[in-house]
């Protein structure tokens, strides 16, 4: 089999996805691993402007590990939260529970710990 084979053969693979659980307020929260195109999602998201904003790469974090599990984007949540999209939402949702957004985010890093971008590409070479 060579290279294209493989990727081709890949591209209809399921992905299985690293995950832990937070509870969040009595609700459970599955927080996935993010892959290598997320990572780099959540670096431009948080680019956008003069300087890095590492609340907003944060929120983009919460949100891309979070979103196979919490619709980030309903409009009737971005509406009541006066949101622009759905990378404002976690601070906008967890303003008055800071402890809540600390335990997601924690669960983000755990999740991810470790993870460069390096050892993403590895990983998706494999």
């Amino acid at each position: 089999m060579n290279k294209l084979e493989k990727f081709l053969a890949k591209a209809t693979e399921p992905v299985v996805h690293t995950e832990v659980e937070e509870i969040i307020d009595g609700e459970r929260w599955n927080v996935r691993k993010l892959n290598l195109v997320e990572n780099r999602l959540c670096e431009r998201e948080a680019s956008k402007g003069d300087d890095f904003d590492w609340y907003r790469y944060n929120d983009a974090r919460i949100v891309k590990a979070t979103e196979h599990d919490f619709n980030w984007n309903d409009p009737e949540l971005l509406r009541a939260y006066k949101a622009a999209n759905k990378f404002e939402l976690p601070g906008k949702l967890f303003n008055h529970n800071i402890d809540a957004y600390a335990a997601l985010l924690e669960a983000v890093r755990r999740v991810n710990q470790g993870q460069t971008e390096a050892e993403a590409i590895e990983e998706a070479k494999n």
